[in-house]
């Protein structure tokens, strides 16, 4: 199953400056988040409760863990960006960016090598079923789409040290 993070979308900021998003990048980034929004309540669709909880073996996450990460993800994300955004613009860090917007998308979004989670991405079975994990994806889903649809700031004289790319 391919589930798509909100970080995944973040490469389509392609400013330089002192600029805002362009109609463009702000088009990009919605239809990014609203496809990937679609494709994860599409592979969640219709499965059943003993499929959302099945673990293919031990250490691996079930479905519903999945999903409780994603949606956790979700709003982790939206909570950095709003603490970022109190900062103030700071031109003189973009030296310390070392991955371009294209390497952060492949690194987000490659399934292929696993990463460890963030204690505070790790599922806990904060969700009582995968209903009420979805309801919490799309109402944070949402707000960030709202978020990229209406921000005026600056977003690339910000930055926020990732713990798999560093400053970002």
């Amino acid at each position: 199953m391919k589930l798509l993070l909100f970080l995944t979308t973040l490469g389509f900021l392609n400013l330089t400056g002192n600029e805002t998003l362009t109609t463009e990048e702000r088009q990009a980034a919605v239809k990014q988040m609203e496809e990937s929004r679609q494709t994860l309540l599409s592979e969640l669709n219709g499965l059943s409760d003993s499929q959302v909880k099945f673990k293919p073996e031990e250490g691996k996450w079930s479905i519903a863990e999945v999903a409780e990460h994603i949606s956790m993800a979700e709003t982790g994300i939206a909570g950095i960006i709003q603490q970022t955004l109190k900062t103030s613009v700071d031109s003189s860090r973009r030296k310390e960016i070392k991955v371009s917007d294209q390497q952060i998308r492949k690194i987000l979004t490659n399934r292929n090598g696993k990463v460890q989670s963030p204690e505070v991405l790790k599922p806990t079975g904060k969700f009582a079923d995968i209903q009420q994990a979805t309801g919490y994806f799309i109402n944070a889903r949402n707000k960030n789409i709202e978020f990229i649809k209406n921000t005026q700031e600056n977003l690339r004289q910000r930055y926020w040290q990732h713990p798999a790319t560093g400053v970002i």
